[in-house]
């Protein structure tokens, strides 16, 4: 009788798209259903999920990468502690009840999104033969772009809601400085290292919520 053959390995990589990708598409479709509040509840979820994926992928997790995520982690927490109590940091705002859990009125994934986003756009920028401010000011960018997609529908799926309805360019400007410090403490970081699952992580972010951004755009019209 004939021997089965062993299943082939299961490519990391393309695991970890599939799912990214899967989880995505059913937000995405799900946040336009009868489900939709069940869909918006799980949405930590799925930021955990994806960090986790990202963190996964790392070639050449070491300690030091590790504080230094967590360092980022915990800044922008207080960044955000402090831009909501006060209104002086990103202009005056306060979180909805979609990212779950909250720290003085900061949900925790907030903190964790800041260090991802950052991350991904490091481990990007850093393939690049460019000079160090120059990854640093491109990788600062890619998350203000992400975050600039994000701005436009935040209020229809109760992440966030500005004072005003409309995010300030003060905003945008301190998304830029913070995400440019942090790109300074990761690039050495994460030097002599890959993660090609940093590239996918970025792009689904970005044509999710730009898909976010289309649909509200027809379904308010």
């Amino acid at each position: 009788m004939k021997e089965l053959t062993a299943p082939l390995p299961v490519n990391k990589l393309q695991l970890s798209v599939g799912i990214i990708c899967l989880f995505h598409v059913c937000g995405l479709i799900g946040f336009y259903t009868s489900y939709r509040e069940w869909f918006l509840s799980n949405t930590p979820l799925n930021l955990v999920l994806a960090t986790g994926l990202l963190l996964w992928n790392q070639q050449g997790l070491t300690l030091k990468l590790v504080l230094g995520v967590v360092a980022v982690f915990l800044v922008g927490l207080t960044a955000e502690i402090i831009g909501v109590a006060t209104g002086k940091v990103f202009g005056g705002y306060h979180y909805g009840d979609a990212f779950g859990f909250k720290f003085m009125e900061v949900p925790l994934v907030i903190g964790m999104n800041w260090a991802a986003l950052c991350f991904a756009a490091v481990a990007v920028v850093n393939q690049w033969a460019k000079p160090f401010l120059a990854k640093a000011a491109i990788a600062a960018a890619i998350p203000v772009s992400i975050d600039f997609l994000i701005e436009q529908v935040c209020e229809k799926f109760d992440f966030w809601y500005w004072d005003g309805h409309t995010p300030p360019l003060q905003n945008y400007l301190a998304w830029y400085v913070f995400s440019f410090l942090f790109a300074v403490v990761l690039i050495p970081l994460l030097k002599n290292s890959r993660n090609l699952f940093a590239p996918y992580f970025l792009l689904v972010q970005f044509v999710f919520f730009l898909l976010l951004n289309v649909v509200e755009f027809f379904y308010a019209g």
